[in-house]
């Protein structure tokens, strides 16, 4: 009975070393200038409005339906991890756990009052990079793959400012992978909305 409570603190031992390596050990002048930029969300308003607009311009109608299904998958994934996961597990930032107390260099102004697990910076910019990558890979290329090491280096970025472990990352990569793929899998079904879908691109 004692074995898996004894394998989760392994878990949690192992997040919170991986943690401190990216925070502490992993520290750099450029990293610390450019990753608390660009782990937030208004850093990237120009790329959105720019990818809406041309959206609009090329596709028209498809490019709204388009933009609306976008919004929808990160609105869903957002309320998943905020209301769902975050709420039933309530696991404390490393900025405010005090194991670490004293440990985490917190990069940012304010630690934030939320829980850690999941990432929702995380959920949402996998979610955006899948749902881009699956429903415009044939304008993409190979191009595509940029999109994940973006949302990766936002999930990076959450670790080094401070305000959460890997585990948190890693879980909010799944959750915002998983369901946009299944969102991404349906706008694909539909041919009077999607603009390279599988009935449409035979």
């Amino acid at each position: 009975m004692l074995k898996k409570p004894i394998e989760l603190e392994n878990l949690g031992a192992l997040d919170r070393w991986l943690f401190k390596q990216i925070n502490s050990a992993g520290q750099n002048p450029f990293f610390d200038w450019l990753l608390p930029y660009w782990r937030t969300p208004s850093f990237w308003i120009p790329a959105y409005v720019l990818l809406l607009f041309l959206m609009i311009y090329r596709f028209k109608q498809k490019g709204a339906w388009w933009i609306f299904f976008l919004i929808s998958t990160v609105g869903t994934v957002d309320l998943i991890g905020n209301q769902l996961i975050k709420q039933t597990i309530q696991r404390l930032r490393p900025c405010n756990e005090p194991l670490l107390a004293g440990e985490v260099l917190l990069r940012i102004p304010a630690c934030g009052t939320g829980f850690s697990f999941i990432s929702n910076h995380a959920a949402n910019h996998f979610a955006i990079a899948t749902f881009m990558f699956l429903t415009l890979s044939q304008k993409l290329g190979k191009a595509g793959y940029l999109l994940f090491f973006w949302a990766f280096l936002v999930g990076y970025a959450q670790i080094y400012v401070g305000v959460h472990y890997p585990g948190d990352v890693l879980g909010g990569a799944i959750v915002g992978t998983i369901f946009a793929a299944l969102l991404a899998k349906q706008y694909n079904k539909q041919p009077r909305f999607a603009i390279f879908g599988s009935e449409n691109s035979n």
